[in-house]
């Protein structure tokens, strides 16, 4: 499996989305998968939610699982794939702390082991082309693994998931026989 840098298409809401709804991320740094399929910028990575489970109540939590499943390259050719999410993390302050547009190490994720599952998930502290860094999503954390038939569970902590197309999203990818 090849990691690959994807920024998430369209909003994932757990009050909103609904199970089969599509989800697509496009890749934003080329790659080359393990069989020598080349992945320029640009291309789709796609799928959908498999299950959503709202919170129910304030300071519940909420639960998201999609799958991944096909990869269309720039280049026009759709490949079959298993899709592993390894990490996520935002460029969008979503934590209301108005200092963090001023200040550079705000909500910057400073975790050794970015995205383990089980483990709150914590953004690199690395710049985009923006100049902005990406954040941790506080309280998200995410469990899956390549034995899973899904890509990712999501929880988010004491609320509903809301994942803007400002969600980066690492995923560890596999082209299916």
């Amino acid at each position: 499996m090849v990691n690959v840098t994807t920024q998430l298409e369209k909003t994932i809401d757990a009050k909103k989305s609904r199970a089969g709804d599509p989800v697509t991320a496009k890749i934003t740094a080329g790659t080359t998968l393990s069989d020598g399929t080349n992945v320029p910028p640009g291309s789709i990575l796609s799928g959908h939610i498999d299950s959503v489970t709202p919170a129910e109540k304030k300071g519940s939590d909420s639960i998201v699982t999609l799958t991944f499943d096909k990869l269309a390259a720039k280049n026009g050719k759709e490949l079959r794939v298993k899709a592993v999410v390894v990490q996520v993390a935002s460029y969008a302050d979503q934590f209301g702390q108005e200092q963090a547009n001023n200040d550079p190490d705000a909500n910057r994720g400073t975790h050794p082991t970015l995205g383990a599952p089980g483990r709150d998930v914590i953004a690199h502290p690395q710049d985009n082309s923006n100049g902005t860094d990406l954040h941790p999503v506080a309280g998200l954390t995410l469990s899956g693994s390549a034995n899973d038939s899904s890509s990712v569970t999501l929880t988010q902590a004491k609320k509903n998931l809301h994942l803007t197309n400002a969600t980066q999203l690492v995923v560890s990818v596999a082209v299916l026989p």
